[in-house]
C-alpha cells in the first residue's frame, strides 16, 4: 500500500476531528427530526439488512461493545423502534427486530443523512466530491466495513 500523507498544514488528528464533527452534526439532525440519534440509526441499518439479529451480532457488525448496543437497544425498545425476543433455542440470547415504526424512522433517518451528505459535498467541487466518494468507498472496503 502506498504511503500517503495529509498536507503539512493538516494535524495528525484532522480525520478524527472531521469524523467527530460529522457524527455530531448527524446525531443532532437525527435527534431533532426523528427522536432517534445516529447510534440508533446505525443499529436500525444493521437490522434492516439482515434480521433478526442478536445483540452480539449487532455489536460485531458495528464494531461496538455489547454493553453499548444493549444500552441503545433499551432506549430504542422504549421508543417502539425495536422488539426484543428471547431466542427459543438459546434462552440466554435475545433476537432483535425492527418494528414498523422503526422501519419508518430508519427510512426517514436515511433520507435525512443522504440530504445532509449531499449538502456537505456541495462544499467541494463536483469532481472532488466524486473522487472523495470513491475514496470513502475504498477506505470502507479496505477497513472491511460494510
Amino acid at each position: 500500500m502506498a504511503q500517503v500523507r495529509l498536507s503539512k498544514k493538516q494535524s495528525p488528528t484532522a480525520l478524527h476531528q472531521l469524523m467527530f464533527v460529522l457524527q455530531h452534526m448527524s446525531n443532532e439532525l437525527l435527534l431533532a427530526e426523528t427522536g432517534a440519534g445516529l447510534s440508533a440509526a446505525l443499529i436500525m441499518s444493521t437490522l434492516d439488512r439482515s434480521r433478526p439479529l442478536n445483540q452480539r451480532a449487532i455489536a460485531g457488525r458495528l464494531r461496538q461493545t455489547e454493553a453499548n448496543v444493549s444500552r441503545q437497544l433499551q432506549v430504542m425498545k422504549k421508543q417502539g423502534l425495536v422488539n426484543v425476543y428471547q431466542n427459543r433455542k438459546d434462552r440466554r440470547q435475545k433476537e432483535v427486530v425492527l418494528t414498523s415504526k422503526g422501519k419508518r424512522v430508519h427510512d426517514k433517518a436515511l433520507n435525512l443523512l443522504d440530504k445532509q451528505q449531499k449538502d456537505i459535498l456541495k462544499m467541494i467541487e463536483s469532481a472532488e466530491a466524486r473522487v472523495f466518494g470513491q475514496t470513502v468507498d475504498n477506505l470502507l472496503r479496505g477497513l472491511q466495513i460494510s
